[in-house]
Formats: C-alpha cells, sequence, structure tokens
C-alpha cells in the first residue's frame, strides 16, 4: 500500500469521482499532491518529500552528519576533503537519521582548543526516505503519516463539497433538527499538524 489514493477519498467521503475528478471538475489527485507537498514543507522536507530518493549532499568539517531526507537506508560514496571513505573499514558509521565520522583527524568534538572548521569538505551520496516496494532495503511509509495525508484531503473535500457546493458559502446553517457550523479554515487541519509535529518526521540539517 503507497500513498492514499482519490478511490479511498471517495471511500470515506460518498463523494463521486471520475478518474479522479469530481462533478464540479475538482482533482482530488491533485489535491492528495498538495496536502502531501504541505506536510512536507511542514517537516523541512521541501525538495524531496518523503518518498525515497537518492540524495547528494555536502557538510563542513564535522564528526556528526545530520542528512535533510532521513530515514537512512544505504550509503553509497563519502569523501572527506577528497578522500574516500568506507563503511566496511569502520571509517563511518550509519544511524537512522545521521552519519557519524570517528577520529580525532577527523572530529574537533575533544579539542579544548577552538578549531577551524573547514567548510563543505565532506560530500555524501545515500539513499533516503520512504518506499512500499518492500524487503529489508527499505523502509516501510509509516501507516499514521498515510493517514494524516488521507485526513487532511477527506476534510477538505468535504468542507468544499458542502460549504461551497451544498451550502453556498454560509458560515453556518439549519435544516429542521440538524445544524452545523463550519470551522474557521486555518482550524480545520491543527490537529493533523500537531500529529506531523509529533510523528518524528521534521529534520533539522546542520551542513
Amino acid at each position: 500500500m503507497a500513498w492514499p489514493t482519490a478511490t479511498e477519498i471517495q471511500q470515506r467521503t460518498g463523494i463521486a469521482l471520475t478518474s479522479g475528478v469530481t462533478s464540479y471538475s475538482l482533482s482530488v489527485t491533485d489535491m492528495l499532491s498538495d496536502a502531501l507537498a504541505a506536510a512536507a514543507a511542514y517537516c523541512n522536507r521541501e525538495r524531496y518529500g518523503f518518498d525515497e530518493a537518492t540524495v547528494t549532499e555536502v557538510f563542513d568539517g564535522y564528526g556528526i552528519l545530520q542528512v535533510s531526507h532521513p530515514p537512512i537506508m544505504s550509503v553509497s560514496a563519502l569523501t572527506w576533503d577528497g578522500t574516500a571513505l568506507t563503511e566496511a573499514s569502520e571509517e563511518f558509521f550509519v544511524y537512522d537519521r545521521y552519519i557519524k565520522v570517528p577520529g580525532d583527524d577527523k572530529t574537533y568534538l575533544m579539542g579544548f582548543e577552538p578549531e577551524v572548521i573547514s567548510e563543505k569538505i565532506v560530500s555524501v551520496t545515500y539513499i533516503g526516505g520512504y518506499s512500499d516496494t518492500g524487503g529489508s532495503t527499505h523502509r516501510a511509509i509509516p501507516r499514521e503519516l498515510k493517514d494524516i495525508i488521507r485526513e487532511m484531503v477527506v476534510r477538505e473535500l468535504l468542507r468544499i463539497d458542502e460549504k461551497y457546493r451544498v451550502m453556498k458559502g454560509v458560515e453556518s446553517y439549519s435544516l429542521s433538527t440538524a445544524k452545523a457550523t463550519f470551522k474557521p479554515d486555518n482550524e480545520l487541519l491543527s490537529d493533523l499538524y500537531a500529529r506531523l509535529a509529533r510523528g518524528g518526521w521534521e529534520v533539522t540539517t546542520i551542513a
């Protein structure tokens, strides 16, 4: 199971879609893409989103390299000031969200005197992000992350359909015993963004 689809949105909302588009030409497929992009931007992942990708990054001369596209699946190349290092020789160690390059000659963490840190002397090429391809070389897309994206679009589509299509843009309505007041737009997804913040998908890099 990959990212949520327009078919899933139709199943949850009951709003008929044809090839992912409503009868009034609103593309739910585009809404899903927009929701995923908004979630990625919120988590500082604008460039690659959450999907698995091959990434090359440069870093200053520090021993801990915090990458911008975790989780790290594999590192294909790491050079320090033009010298290639290898994981097999334990010249660096790969973790979920960062790479550690040990050794006093390459880190300045143990020094008592200020050190001059060379800028952008480390280059790393790695595969990071999520994929539902399966197997031990991939990290499945978290179920909660999918749920958040799906719920974003469900709520937005229902809001558009009910508030603007059925009720012609009113702020509240009353029909017999049924009453409804529409939430302000800035409150519609606030709890979902809070879930994103708690999920651990946000990245902060030190390059």
